[in-house]
């Protein structure tokens, strides 16, 4: 049984590079979407982005090195996301720190200086916290990008 399924293993990892090789043989190296695809596609990334801060703020940094087991229950209703857009905006860090990188790309272009990005986040007027605000803190007292975290 054991050479059996030695057997297996192998002639499955021979299928699955054979068929990677055929796939990624048939992808072209770009291809074209409308731009009505590509607002969609972004508005879907923000808002994944927003619905995952929203669900996941209840438990940042409450189960660290572990899994949140299956009986923990994380409240969701209609409703919420907004109210605790409301109620507790500094949850979004995530968010507001990449709309800053945004207004930077904008401004600069997709060639911007990486102190650009470090300037425009070490001068908001939002709240940070942990990694983000050590490295505004280094910025703002002349620690330049990247060395700034």
């Amino acid at each position: 049984m054991t050479k059996n399924l030695i057997a297996l293993c192998f002639l499955i990892l021979i299928f699955t590079g054979a068929a990677s090789t055929v796939i990624n043989a048939q992808r072209t190296s770009s291809y074209l979407i409308s731009e009505k695809v590509l607002r969609d596609k972004i508005r879907g990334g923000w808002a994944g982005q927003t619905i995952g801060v929203t669900f996941g703020g209840p438990t940042e940094f409450r189960y660290n090195g572990t899994f949140i087991q299956d009986n923990q229950v994380i409240n969701w209703y209609d409703g919420y996301l907004k109210k605790t857009m409301t109620e507790n905006p500094g949850l979004y860090d995530d968010i507001y720190m990449d709309l800053t990188f945004v207004e930077v790309l904008e401004r600069a272009g997709l060639e911007a200086p990486v102190d650009s990005f470090a300037n425009a986040f070490a001068h908001a007027g939002y709240k940070l916290w942990h990694a983000n605000q050590a490295a505004r803190y280094n910025v703002l007292n002349g620690i330049p990008a990247p060395a700034s975290g």
